[in-house]
């Protein structure tokens, strides 16, 4: 009787278990937003109400980081939950033969996971994870695509315009699945149209929405329903034309949250915020757009803090606590395992994220991660603890720091090197580097000399931009 009453609890329990509803999913990404710019991290010059009501909504990190300084292999880490420099997908794919260029085909998404445990997937605004037919979104598990498939694109879209395509930049070339939209409109408000759209249509399914805006990536177009909300006090061109774009990036969070909460989806719906990288300040850097990082230290494309610490908020109405903050080291490599596990699932490969909710919940004291880890061409880092060990790229001078080592737990602008006081603690950490770099491959493509000073010069007759393709 025993065995028969223990049995039927084990039924019970895992027919509750497959009762339970599963939530939806929406992962929000900035482009090169700038550490400081947002209030909740101390920005002052526009308002981030938005943004901020989703910091406090939930759990902020505080140590929340990408595994790539740069846009396309940062993504790279988060949609398969794995260190980019695993599997050569190091620096943005721009140059070399379409069907090699790209998050290699062997591996799953995390739309492809959850697109397996029953979710309907989508994805609105950028890629940049290859431009041939065989990495086009909607051959790595997204149902839906629209946006557009490189690293940039204007903001302020013309309908009787010439699209242009560049492996870096395109013109005026928003795609809806597979075909080129001749559209008018704003990027950041036609891709919170459609995710609003995409939720209204899937009122029975759930789903999971990557929400890749291009905002506040270069060109840092104005427009006029954003430039009375910059204060006079902001003379600089360039700095008006991103303050532009965050004051859009803000309206657009706010209109996905305020729909979520007025058509009760809320409470049903995790909700990831990041930076794909950190801002971009520093002239003549590419893509430069005045980002603030303070108090961190370097920009985007660095492996100092200021490149790879980012934003980042872990939102789910009355299941994740709200206006918590969460200072152990977390990495964009979790949300993959994190979402599987809500979505009842596990990732058929191997990853190197966590599910994070058991150490944001309280449940687990231990730190997420014992190392974090970054490679970037010639650029080190590893993170263990308060220790931050780095080798990092000067912008300016073109040149490598070599090894240094700071303790963030004091200095979080990593200003006093203790790499001479401190060379066990040195040898200890960069030995550990070395071995995690073992089971990293060689890159499948160079980045450019920005990226990558090791890089052989541009192919003569590199495709550097066209119309329609």
């Amino acid at each position: 009787m025993r065995r028969l009453l223990c049995l039927s609890l084990v039924v019970l329990s895992s027919l509750a278990a497959a009762a339970q509803p599963k939530p939806n999913i929406l992962v929000i990404v900035a482009d090169d937003l700038g550490y400081a710019d947002i209030g909740v991290h101390g920005g002052k010059e526009v308002a981030t109400p938005n943004i901020d009501a989703l910091a406090a909504s939930g759990v902020r990190c505080t140590s929340g980081y990408v595994c790539s300084p740069y846009c396309s292999p940062s993504r790279a880490g988060f949609l398969t939950g794995t260190s980019p420099t695993r599997f050569g997908h190091e620096f943005n794919p721009h140059v070399g033969d379409e069907e090699k260029l790209g998050l290699p085909l062997d591996r799953r998404t995390i739309a492809n996971h959850l697109k397996d445990a029953g979710y309907a997937t989508a994805l609105f605004g950028k890629w940049h994870q290859g431009f041939s037919a065989s990495h086009h979104p909607l051959s790595r598990g997204f149902d839906e695509f629209f946006g557009f498939l490189v690293g940039g694109h204007n903001f302020m879209l013309h309908k009787d315009a010439e699209p242009e395509f560049g492996s870096a930049h395109s013109h005026d070339m928003i795609y809806r699945g597979r075909e080129v939209q001749r559209l008018n409109g704003y990027t950041t408000d036609l891709f919170t149209d459609e995710t609003l759209s995409f939720i209204d249509r899937n009122k029975e399914t759930p789903w999971f929405i990557y929400l890749a805006y291009n905002a506040v990536h270069t060109p840092l177009e104005i427009t006029e329903k954003h430039r009375a909300r910059i204060p006079a006090s902001v003379t600089d061109p360039s700095r008006i034309g991103y303050l532009s774009l965050l004051l859009g990036l803000d309206d657009a969070i706010g209109r996905v949250t305020a729909h979520l909460r007025e058509t009760r989806r809320d409470k049903d719906t995790l909700i990831f915020f990041f930076g794909d990288n950190g801002g971009s300040g520093r002239k003549p850097f590419f893509a430069y757009n005045t980002g603030v990082n303070t108090p961190l230290r370097g920009d985007k494309g660095q492996t100092l803090e200021g490149g790879v610490r980012v934003p980042f908020f872990v939102s789910w109405p009355g299941k994740v606590p709200a206006g918590k903050t969460y200072d152990q080291p977390v990495s964009t490599l979790d949300i993959l395992p994190t979402s599987c596990s809500v979505a009842g699932t596990t990732p058929n490969a191997k990853v190197e994220g966590v599910n994070l909710l058991p150490h944001l919940l309280g449940e687990n004291t231990a730190a997420p991660h014992e190392a974090l880890f970054w490679r970037f061409g010639p650029q080190k880092g590893l993170r263990q603890g308060g220790w931050k060990l780095v080798d990092w790229r000067d912008h300016d001078t073109k040149t490598q720091s070599g090894w240094q080592l700071y303790d963030l737990s004091k200095d979080i602008g990593e200003q006093n090197n203790l790499a001479a006081a401190q060379p066990e603690k040195l040898a200890e950490l960069t030995r550990a580097w070395d071995a995690w770099n073992t089971q990293n491959v060689a890159p499948l493509w160079h980045g450019s000399p920005t990226e990558d000073p090791t890089a052989p010069p541009r192919p003569a007759g590199a495709k550097k931009g066209g119309k329609k393709r």
